[in-house]
């Protein structure tokens, strides 16, 4: 009699697993990115530019019996391309055979959910200033660097001196409180260019709008930080005083940072955002077999080759900051 062929059967199940769990974990790690990134509008030119407004007219005084004079936006844009990065997944012929599909179908999930995470590396990156997954590490729309204290003219950026980098206070529980006031202060004095007015009002720069970006051996200090009653400001341990910023921020672990003493501060702001995210829409994939692959009927190694084409650049430097320690 006839021996049904599993082999595609048992693909179609494979591939249909890993959409499935694109599908279901995406969502969550772009939950968790969101605060940091802007979606760029899809576009099929690999290397695309996106304009957008940096200034906002201010109101002007309107004399009576005069007419109206019109204020212009200023325009800005930025150019991002598009790259391929890709995740191969070997497994034997024979250990599909010896019915190890389960294990198979394990690392399928995680390769999805490390794609998902792709953008967070891509982040830590440009914290750390170093390029590994990024082809490069980009200058903001000003011409200078993500964190700078000036712009690419020389001149302080958006209008104050130290730009978007606050010397920090160190990683105490008051240092970090005094070091969330400094960056308030900071968010607030930036000026647009045109209007010569503040960028952020008051209210876009509360401490409850402020999420902190800290290296993993911050992490005891920054629950203290955020969670005690009292914090004490004495060396000798008899003083303390009422912690006014308890249960107010939020904050974050990132196993990615590099530097033990430095973390981030990013304003959650409705519009701006500090990088430009163009996402993927799907992880494309394809297996390698015996019925398509000269290597896998040579080997008996199947392979499931997966990629997807995104790319992540910086954006707007006046809603993040870098306390340097």
């Amino acid at each position: 009699m006839p021996i049904a062929n599993i082999d595609r059967s048992l693909q179609a199940g494979i591939l249909a697993d890993l959409k499935e769990t694109w599908r279901q974990q995406i969502p969550v790690f772009r939950k968790q990115q969101e605060k940091l990134l802007k979606y760029l509008p899809d576009s099929n030119i690999r290397n695309a530019t996106w304009a957008w407004k940096e200034s906002v007219p201010f109101p002007q005084y309107w004399p009576y019996g005069t007419g109206r004079k019109a204020q212009a936006f200023r325009d800005r844009y930025l150019t991002l391309g598009k790259y391929n990065y890709e995740l191969t997944i070997p497994w034997s012929r024979w250990d599909e055979e010896d019915d190890q599909l389960g294990d198979l179908r394990s690392h399928i999930q995680i390769a999805v959910q490390r794609y998902g995470q792709l953008p967070d590396v891509l982040i830590s990156e440009y914290f750390n200033n170093v390029a590994d997954l990024n082809p490069s590490i980009l200058n903001a729309f000003d011409g200078a660097a993500l964190f700078s204290t000036v712009d690419g003219d020389g001149a302080d950026r958006l209008g104050v001196s130290g730009g978007n980098i606050i010397t920090g206070s160190g990683l105490t529980p008051d240092g970090i409180i005094h070091d969330f006031a400094q960056v308030q202060q900071r968010a607030l004095s930036f000026i647009d260019p045109t209007a010569g007015k503040p960028i952020l009002s008051p209210e876009e720069a509360d401490f409850s709008k402020m999420f902190a970006i800290v290296p993993n051996s911050a992490n005891e200090v920054f629950q203290k930080t955020a969670q005690s009653e009292y914090l004490k400001i004495s060396g000798e341990n008899i003083v303390s005083e009422s912690n006014w910023l308890k249960g107010i921020f939020e904050w974050q672990t990132n196993p990615y940072l590099t530097d033990t003493s430095d973390w981030y501060v990013v304003l959650e702001h409705s519009f701006w955002k500090p990088f430009v995210f163009r996402e993927p829409k799907n992880v494309e994939s394809i297996i390698a077999d015996m019925q398509n692959s000269d290597s896998a009927r040579e080997t008996g190694e199947y392979k499931l080759h997966t990629h997807v084409r995104c790319a992540l650049g910086p954006w707007f430097p006046g809603v993040i900051f870098k306390v340097n320690n």
